[in-house]
């Protein structure tokens, strides 16, 4: 089977990786909202499931729809318009509310106080930020297709909405790596802070693994480098699994790291089972 050409096997992949995504994030807002997890900490993690969410219910689906179509020899140009712009705003609202998350836990474990008494709003205005960012951005390559700016004047800007939360987010935990050392007799405040800050980070991590290839495929197109690889549409299409894969990290991670969360999954999961084996149930002939 040629793998560098779109097959049923990349349509098995990404459809279930689409399932698994919506699924798993529909859950994981479920739990955040319904079982009483609706502390200041969690509300950037509500935002993150948002947009994960998309993810797997828009843009994984139209790429199969765009891929499958040209499969057959019909240019789905109208989705692959619309694929665009949803793959960007995803993108960019994901990887922005990883750096507020960041900057969040920056806050609240080097300024425990005034992070205490924040209000609601400046909680509101950390959720927004992402969205605003990336619909300005989804604007931006809007103006692609009314040749006010080039390809490469676009990509330029894609790599710097990218690059900026990443620089974010490595700035934010080395100054947390930094200000827990000097708080180490501090227990009663460090303990539990160090815990959601550790579970993020490694969030974090594995966002930073995904969405590097990405950018680094970016460049490469930049520079025009790739125009003879014989291999591209194989690597262009295990690139976008990664990346669309960091929609999923969160939802593996949680349960491992997050107490709270745990507790909930594991009742929802003992309920399922104990419905299901209650369906399955034969009752005795009389």
């Amino acid at each position: 089977m040629d793998f560098n050409s779109w097959n049923i096997v990349w349509s098995f992949c990404f459809g279930l990786l689409a399932t698994v995504i919506g699924v798993g994030n529909l859950l994981t807002i479920w739990i955040f909202l319904k079982q009483r997890l609706r502390k200041r900490a969690h509300f950037l993690l509500i935002s993150l499931a948002v947009a994960d969410l998309l993810v797997g219910l828009l843009t994984v689906p139209l790429y199969i729809a765009i891929n499958t179509a040209l499969c057959f020899g019909r240019p789905y140009l109208l989705g692959r318009s619309v694929f665009k712009l949803t793959d960007i705003f995803t993108g960019i609202a994901s990887i922005s509310t990883l750096a507020a998350i960041s900057l969040e836990r920056m806050y609240a474990i080097g300024w425990p106080f005034r992070h205490r008494t924040l209000n609601f709003r400046v909680s509101i205005f950390a959720i927004a930020i992402p969205w605003i960012l990336a619909a300005i951005f989804t604007s931006i390559r809007l103006l692609l297709y009314f040749s006010i700016l080039t390809l490469k004047d676009v990509l330029y800007c894609f790599i710097l909405f990218l690059s900026t939360p990443l620089l974010v987010m490595c700035i934010a935990y080395f100054v947390i790596w930094r200000k827990q050392k000097t708080m180490m007799g501090n227990r009663n405040h460090v303990v539990r802070e160090k815990r959601l800050a550790k579970t993020l980070f490694i969030i974090t991590a594995a966002s930073l693994l995904t969405w590097l290839p990405f950018q680094i495929l970016n460049l490469l197109v930049i520079r025009g480098e790739l125009g003879g690889f014989p291999y591209i549409n194989m690597t262009v299409n295990i690139i976008k699994f990664l990346q669309f894969s960091n929609s999923l990290v969160n939802v593996i991670i949680y349960p491992f790291r997050i107490l709270e969360f745990k507790i909930c999954l594991l009742q929802i999961l003992r309920r399922w089972a104990s419905a299901r084996g209650a369906r399955n149930e034969v009752v005795p002939m009389h």
